[in-house]
């Protein structure tokens, strides 16, 4: 069986004035990786890619570590610690901040939320929305617990709101509004907080490099165009800047409507051989290589809600 597991933010501390960006330290992430491999081993693309085309059998307990979103943070930090440790690993980048000064609406949601009063953002978004006749209001919360397991009840609608009930358009020019209006400066953001051509290159030749998209949209929500541009656009780009074409997909968001079959065949006419969503399960086998099921972080042994390995693994 193959348990995937999923990072993102991975920083010495995390200060922001209002809790909402989560992540794991260093020490934290090395004494995961620690515990996951007492039972397990480790997976990369290369062993992947076998068992999909049948040369090699899945292992009875296998792990696979991916983080998503292609950030500088996992590059100089995480990197670092499964190199010396000879762990692989899948970084999934978005290409169009590496390409641009260019943050996404997901990762502005998270700074806006992180240095901003939740009252005051939902005032000006309030306000931004009457603006286009657009009435705020926040999803109840079995719906916001689908998505954002992990943030309080409040922020998780709030997240839910601003990521998926507000038509694409409307939510980047209220984001964008509101993202400026507080004074963040996307150029300077853009470039501390993304990986650069350099370490795309150097994640390329190690083999640890997939994509997430070009500009982290929820792909099988697009229409067919805007999805199919979006995958070519960030494999290209890859190819362009790597030498080498991708193999692996991370779908943005990763919950089922965000991924979806025509998604998957884009993805797979692009070369792509197998894909994640964020669907919280085991992978008994491979069969369905385009929708794997991947974990959070937090759901697996060592995270903060799952410490019991040998529970885990005789339930999995």
């Amino acid at each position: 069986m193959l348990v995937a597991v999923n990072f993102h933010y991975i920083r010495e501390t995390f200060d922001g004035s209002y809790p909402s960006i989560f992540g794991v330290t260093p020490k934290q992430f090395l004494d995961q990786l620690d515990i996951m491999g007492r039972s397990a081993s480790f997976l990369g693309i290369s062993e992947i890619v076998d068992i999909i085309e049948r040369r090699k059998s899945l292992p009875n307990r296998a792990i696979i570590i991916t983080f998503d979103d292609g950030l500088k943070e996992q590059y100089k930090l995480a990197w670092p610690i499964l190199k010396k440790k000879g762990i692989p690993a899948i970084f999934f980048v978005n290409t169009k901040p590496v390409a641009e000064d260019f943050i996404t609406i997901a990762h502005k949601i998270h700074i806006i939320r992180a240095y901003t009063h939740p009252e005051k953002i939902i005032s000006i978004l309030k306000e931004l929305l009457e603006e286009r006749d657009i009435t705020f209001g926040l999803p109840n919360k079995e719906t916001a617990r689908t998505v954002y397991k992990y943030d309080d009840l409040k922020n998780a609608q709030l997240k839910y709101f601003l990521n998926f009930n507000l038509d694409r358009k409307i939510q980047e020019e209220v984001i964008n509004q509101c993202f400026t209006g507080l004074g963040f400066n996307e150029t300077e953001i853009s470039s501390k907080l993304y990986v650069d051509k350099e370490m795309v290159k150097e994640l390329s030749g190690a083999g640890v490099l997939g994509t997430h998209g070009h500009a982290h949209l929820p792909l099988g929500l697009l229409d067919y165009k805007s999805m199919k541009n979006d995958i070519e656009t960030s494999v290209e780009k890859l190819k362009e800047w790597t030498g080498k074409r991708i193999r692996a997909l991370s779908y943005p968001f990763g919950f089922k409507e965000a991924c979806g079959d025509h998604a998957a065949k884009c993805a797979k006419n692009n070369g792509i051989k197998f894909a994640f969503t964020m669907e919280r399960a085991v992978n008994r086998n491979i069969d369905n290589p385009m929708f794997l099921a991947r974990f959070n972080n937090n759901d697996v042994p060592g995270g903060n809600k799952y410490l019991n390995e040998d529970k885990f693994w005789n339930n999995a």
